[in-house]
């Protein structure tokens, strides 16, 4: 039989903690237990925030004004001393040049690790983060996440391995919380002009909402996050089990022909390519088969072939524009993305069209 793991907390925890919680159960004011064992404002401060050790004077004292005895406080500030030196330690250079390949500032900005200054709290937050026992395990964590990604291979997402991961394991930590409906293919296409009519809704805050719900009866667990320094990624596709698919998706231009072209790219992976499969997409990458599958049913989703022959008719002004878009069903701003990115209309020609979003609204 295997021995269970040993507990080791990722954060300190000072016996004066333990000792506010007894004095808030028994009603019990701090000036009453500073008078009970002889001491000051000032030492009856440093005791609760762990300055003051507690030698075994102190743990009598302690014991005979609020229990339970002198070993249970002796036994306290030894814990809260071994994990002090455990995770507030010099770091090894393999852990250093570990930690530089992470978003650090970033992940303690967005609170996915603690705000902690100290090198070796960040690495141990970082493989709590990761779920990994050590940075020997991140070889291999980094390794299969390449090996899986059908990335569009470049030297910029070479560059961004940790920041991509950090990301995608954020994605993968919110939509293991949410209850979705098993993956359902069929059900994805039929809802797609569903989610297609969203495109209508211009405020982030209505539409995201109805577009998760549609997608979780899908079987696809929606996630809207912001990338952290050095990840280039507009959004990842995958299975993360074999009833349920992930979506995310950065909001990465804050425009909405970049966010639907982007969601629709997504969904095109999960219904097209292999379920085995992690995509990462970004406007630096280089293109692959599947890159341009995904590419192809996204514009043909928002603009389907018998309107696209067209399009090139209604660039001409604004008003022809809105004609069009509405005659597809579309925001006109999608419409002019997919001008652009045709060439039928200059970049930045008629972006007066798109809703143009920020994070404070979504």
């Amino acid at each position: 039989m295997m021995n269970s793991p040993v507990f080791q907390p990722t954060w300190v925890s000072p016996p004066g903690e333990t000792i506010l919680d007894i004095l808030s159960d028994r009603e019990i004011s701090p000036e009453c237990l500073a008078k009970d064992i002889g001491f000051d404002v000032n030492n009856i401060s440093a005791l609760f925030n762990g300055k003051q050790e507690i030698c075994e004077k102190l743990a009598h004292r302690l014991a005979d004004a609020i229990g339970p005895d002198a070993q249970f406080w002796l036994t306290r500030e030894q814990q809260y001393r071994e994990d002090v030196s455990r995770i507030f330690r010099h770091t090894s250079k393999a852990e250093d040049s570990w930690l530089a390949e992470l978003p650090i500032k970033s992940m303690q900005a967005f609170g996915w690790i603690s705000n902690s200054s100290s090198k070796s709290k960040k690495v141990i937050d970082c493989l709590d983060y990761f779920g990994i026992p050590n940075i020997d395990a991140w070889k291999d964590v980094s390794g299969e996440f390449v090996s899986q990604a059908r990335f569009r291979t470049s030297q910029t997402f070479d560059q961004a391995v940790g920041a991509t991961a950090a990301w995608v394991r954020f994605g993968e930590t919110r939509s293991s919380k949410l209850v979705c409906k098993p993956w359902n293919k069929q059900k994805l296409l039929r809802s797609l002009d569903t989610i297609r009519a969203f495109t209508l809704i211009s405020e982030p805050k209505e539409f995201i909402p109805k577009l998760q719900e549609v997608l979780n009866n899908c079987g696809v667990a929606l996630i809207i996050a912001k990338t952290p320094e050095g990840c280039p990624t507009s959004g990842v596709a995958k299975f993360t089990s074999k009833t349920k698919a992930l979506i995310m998706l950065s909001f990465r231009y804050l425009s909405d022909d970049h966010f639907w072209f982007s969601l629709f790219h997504e969904i095109g992976h999960l219904v097209l390519h292999e379920q085995n499969s992690l995509f990462i997409d970004g406007e630096d990458f280089e293109n692959t088969k599947e890159e341009e599958e995904a590419n192809n049913f996204s514009a043909l989703t928002l603009i389907p072939e018998n309107f696209r022959k067209n399009m090139g008719a209604h660039a001409t002004n604004y008003r022809s524009i809105l004609k069009f878009s509405k005659a597809v069903g579309i925001a006109p701003g999608i419409v002019v993305g997919q001008m652009q990115h045709e060439g039928i209309v200059k970049s930045g020609h008629m972006n007066k069209l798109k809703v143009r979003y920020s994070w404070s609204l979504i």
